[in-house]
């Protein structure tokens, strides 16, 4: 198509002026480990792989079916989930440590050195996502999932909203 615009007319020129394709997003994690762990967040990246099929035919030989596409999306994005929680896990029924993210923030200020032993922990954890360590759940929710991991006698909870407040 875009051998037929006049000179400096492109295809999304062309698609922001009668609305662009519309469609429903159909989205797919674009990193082999997914979720992407590292400054104490969970990262999600994801691409939209929806296609306009115009056209298709049927090889009765094969009985197989191949289609051909036109416009494509090339929609990306990426969300964030902040760290939640931490724990230590002891075992028993109620965790000796469990600090959520205002109380990890507190830390900082108030004992620098279980601070510094809860940071090191969670860089362990990301260091060693996903191949050494438990995945719990991983849920893309934009609004309500989220991503739980346990290392080395921790777990780590990431969301989406979390804030310093919380």
């Amino acid at each position: 198509m875009s051998q037929n615009l006049p000179p400096g007319v492109s295809p999304a020129d062309i698609d922001r002026h009668f609305g662009g394709p519309t469609h429903e997003h159909e989205w797919e994690p674009v990193e082999r480990d997914y979720p992407i762990l590292e400054d104490m967040a969970a990262i999600f990246h994801e691409r939209c792989v929806w296609a306009e099929v115009v056209n298709s035919y049927t090889d009765r030989q094969r009985d197989e079916v191949y289609y051909e596409y036109g416009r494509e999306c090339d929609e990306t994005r990426w969300r964030r989930f902040d760290l939640a929680y931490a724990t230590e896990l002891t075992g028993d029924e109620y965790p000796e440590l469990q600090l959520d993210r205002g109380d990890i923030n507190r830390l900082e200020e108030q004992d620098a050195e279980l601070f510094d032993t809860i940071v090191e922990a969670v860089i362990e954890a990301e260091q060693a996502f996903p191949n050494e360590t438990e995945i719990v759940e991983i849920d893309a929710d934009p609004e309500q999932g989220q991503v739980v991991i346990r290392h080395d006698g921790f777990e780590f909870g990431y969301g989406p909203g979390v804030t310093d407040d919380e």
